[in-house]
């Protein structure tokens, strides 16, 4: 009687393993198949951020077939994708402040390149908007010969060759560019010596353009 019951368990026992282990063999393809999906939506959000893609090892589908592993490599693309989605968001109180103060103006709707360009160099945009205030108005005096050329370099072409910009972006990173490798140790708006023939009028004009315009003081590195 007990080699019976001892039988008919241990059957049982070899059924259900048998049921779990078609059933987490079946559920492979699904947990890939989110995996890939996930790897997706972190790199869209990257994109955004404009930093470097993750790169993925292997495919989602070469992953070792051990349920337990492809549900930790989910897991791990789904935190990344959490953060990334936050850092995103992070500066979206930035770019509304930027739209608000830019509402009207040339620059208007360039709000999000000007934010992610400014980031990248680790630049104030608030600052880089002020500097085209000061030299242009933001825009509608800017260089005939160079319309996105709004923050007076070279005095429009009279000086020292610059770039002819096709876009606001373009323009945005060739002054991230130049204000850090120029001046790299500037925090506030009065450290630009040599941008204009007078420093202190100048930074005095810039910081009242990001207090206007923006609500903000006058420091010139990336607000965090």
């Amino acid at each position: 009687m007990r080699s019976s019951r001892c039988l008919a368990l241990t059957l049982v026992t070899a059924l259900v393993i048998a049921v779990v282990a078609v059933t987490a063999k079946a559920a492979q393809p699904h947990v890939a198949t989110a995996i890939a999906e996930t790897e997706v939506l972190v790199w869209r959000c990257q994109d955004q951020r404009r930093t470097p893609r993750t790169p993925y090892s292997v495919s989602p589908w070469a992953l070792p077939r051990s349920h337990a592993y492809r549900a930790w490599t989910l897991k791990l693309w789904q935190q990344r994708l959490k953060s990334c989605r936050a850092a995103l968001h992070a500066h979206d109180s930035v770019i509304r402040r930027l739209q608000n103060g830019l509402s009207g103006t040339r620059m208007d709707g360039s709000a999000g390149p000007l934010e992610a360009i400014a980031r990248k160099w680790g630049v104030s945009p608030y600052f880089i908007a002020a500097i085209a205030g000061t030299e242009s108005s933001f825009g509608a005096a800017a260089c005939s010969g160079n319309p996105f050329n709004a923050y007076g370099l070279s005095s429009c072409t009279t000086g020292w060759s610059v770039p002819y910009f096709k876009s606001w972006a373009e323009s945005y990173e060739f002054m991230g560019k130049f204000l850090t490798s120029r001046w790299p140790n500037a925090r506030t708006t009065y450290d630009f010596h040599g941008y204009a023939a007078s420093s202190t009028s100048w930074g005095a004009k810039c910081a009242y353009w990001m207090k206007a315009k923006f609500g903000v003081g006058n420091t010139v590195t990336y607000p965090t």
